[in-house]
């Protein structure tokens, strides 16, 4: 999709020589790859020197140095987010156009780091730099596979198995979407839009076109390989959450990242699966489902209980998830939030009907939440 790529992970989780890695595989091993450190970074390490015989004919030109960016290939912009302003304000240039003043850089590859900042304390990142990329969270050791940890220990996982990439790449290049996959994404897009649209999070026309791209280039990708994975409902969702910067917590927001991934991926199964949990049209039905994707039921179930008013159906889905807790179908935190959801929403349709006095509104909503 030729976007810029901001990787999201701990110190020492190989965001710098994955860069590197990936960037020599999908190019060529002997490319001019540099690693800028942000934090210490002068425009000078950048442009390099002007050239004063051009300048004094009216054009402008550097002098490359073996730190200026001009000779790049690939680049890495590591804590990008404790940038100073002024240097933020060029780095907007690279990362949109791949350029510098307005001059061509000949970059092919931008790739950008942080450390995750409620952990490391390492500050939010601006809105508008961060809605530029195509966020990818790094996995911390603590979460990998012991095989994967083997891997990490005895060669830094190079003797995994791999694929031509290069190749790979350049397959997905010469195919071609038919027109009904390419309505069907701009509808998913949209769909997805709307659903944002209802939440606190700032999206924009830029990154519906980067959505638009990602999942394209994902499904191309999956012809090009015969792999299945690049069309799967995860890897769809994972390409339409990485334009959303909210859901990577690199921004302030208060917006609710599980519930929205939920969201997005209900969305994704409809288009692509014709899910149960997507095509369910009541809560009844959703409560007859067999749960496949416990994330994805609980954000529908949220989502009917705000418009039901039936209470004799939401004392159903109470029981439903209930019952679900019991056999640890659905994580316990988030079966316990939708439960206390789906309680306001009975107490609230069970007080407009008893029309009870104001001076025991309190007791009464108290008394039917215990009930339930």
């Amino acid at each position: 999709s030729d976007l810029s790529i901001l990787f999201i992970g701990d110190v020492g989780s190989n965001k710098t020589e994955g860069s590197r890695i990936i960037a020599k595989t999908l190019l060529h091993p002997d490319i001019e790859f540099r690693n800028y450190e942000v934090p210490t970074l002068n425009f000078d390490d950048l442009i390099g020197f002007v050239n004063p015989k051009h300048l004094s004919k009216g054009t402008l030109e550097f002098v490359p140095t073996p730190l200026s960016i001009w000779n790049a290939d690939a680049v890495l912009f590591d804590e990008i987010n404790r940038a100073n302003p002024f240097i933020q304000s060029k780095l907007h240039e690279l990362i949109r156009t791949r350029t510098l003043m307005g001059l061509s850089t000949g970059l092919k590859i931008v790739f950008s780091a942080v450390n995750p900042p409620e952990k490391y304390q390492s500050g939010y990142m601006d809105m508008a730099l961060a809605s530029r990329f195509a966020c990818i969270q790094v996995p911390g050791i603590e979460v990998m596979k012991e095989a994967e940890v083997d891997k990490i220990i005895s060669n830094n996982g190079h003797n995994c198995r791999s694929y031509d990439l290069k190749a790979i790449l350049a397959r997905a290049r010469r195919c071609e979407l038919k027109e009904e996959e390419q309505d069907k994404i701009y509808q998913m897009c949209k769909r997805v839009m709307r659903e944002l649209v209802n939440q606190e999070i700032l999206f924009n026309a830029r990154q519906l076109k980067m959505m638009s791209r990602l999942i394209k280039s994902s499904l191309l990708l999956g012809y090009a390989s015969g792999l299945s994975l690049f069309s799967e409902a995860d890897t769809v969702t994972a390409c339409i959450t990485s334009v959303i910067p909210e859901l990577h917590g690199i921004v302030r927001t208060h917006a609710d990242a599980g519930i929205i991934k939920g969201s997005i991926r209900s969305i994704v199964s409809g288009f692509k699966l014709r899910d149960p949990v997507t095509i369910s049209q009541n809560i009844k039905e959703l409560c007859r489902v067999n749960i496949t994707d416990s994330l994805a039921w609980v954000t529908a179930m949220k989502q009917m209980a705000d418009m039901e008013e039936d209470i004799d159906a939401l004392k159903q889905a109470a029981y439903r998830v209930k019952i679900l807790i019991g056999k640890e179908v659905i994580e316990k935190e988030l079966a316990h939030n939708l439960l206390e959801h789906i309680t306001a929403q009975i107490t609230t349709q069970t007080l407009l009907n008893e029309d009870a006095p104001i001076s025991r509104l309190l007791y009464r909503a108290n008394e039917i939440a215990a009930s339930v």
